[in-house]
């Protein structure tokens, strides 16, 4: 073969391997935690809530995405607030100090801090009912946790771009919004260090001020 046939069969080559375009994908789902109240008796209730439709927002463009009966792989975090001076992930964890109720949906293989939660599909909509029982005294926080990894390579797809590049759907994380963002902060400052005002970041101020519920519980 002639060095220049080579060269033009390389060259051909590399223009049918484009590199793909990879697009990042940050789903948002939306939870309610009732009541809404700063302050809760123990023994009493919350119910942890959720009723939202597979067509799942991509925070990142924007855009729904038709996602049916897919598993988020969403963890759930209990922390007890005992200090000021620590920052939340340095908190206890608080799976002990809670019974819970399933009804629709359901939390399971707890440990200390975290636990997995799994929302129920039917009808294009995902739903959870779950209460949480507080069985002590205290300043606690309830918040959920998106997986490292998440295979969507078969639910979303994207035309090639103008140089005939694929592009790839690309999973980055969660971002979790409890009560439309009204979760207690101010309380929550008062018993952690609130590192979404220090290390100020889209991915913080979701993680910490709009998916972290916290509560004092009360005799």
């Amino acid at each position: 073969m002639s060095l220049i046939l080579f060269l033009g069969l390389s060259a051909s080559r590399c223009e049918d391997e484009k590199i793909p375009v990879y697009q990042d994908i940050i789903f948002l789902l939306n939870f309610e935690i009732k009541p809404s109240d700063s302050l809760i008796k123990k023994n009493d209730t919350l119910w942890i809530t959720c009723q939202f439709s597979d067509d799942i927002l991509d925070y990142n463009s924007n855009s729904s995405f038709k996602i049916p009966d897919f598993e988020f792989q969403t963890r759930i975090g209990f922390f007890k607030l005992i200090g000021k001076d620590r920052i939340f992930s340095s908190q206890p964890g608080a799976v002990e100090s809670f019974q819970f109720i399933s009804l629709i949906g359901s939390i399971t293989n707890m440990r200390s801090t975290f636990a997995d939660f799994n929302s129920t599909y039917a009808s294009g909509f995902y739903t959870c009912r779950i209460g949480v029982i507080p069985k002590f005294k205290g300043v606690y926080s309830i918040n959920f946790l998106s997986p490292d990894k998440l295979d969507i390579s078969k639910n979303i797809f994207f035309p090639n771009t103008n140089d005939k590049r694929i592009t790839i759907a690309k999973y980055r994380t969660i971002y979790y919004v409890i009560n439309d963002g009204k979760t207690n902060f101010d309380l929550y400052k008062k018993h952690c260090i609130a590192s979404s005002e220090i290390l100020v970041t889209t991915d913080m101020i979701f993680y910490e001020q709009k998916g972290t519920f916290t509560f004092r519980v009360t005799d």
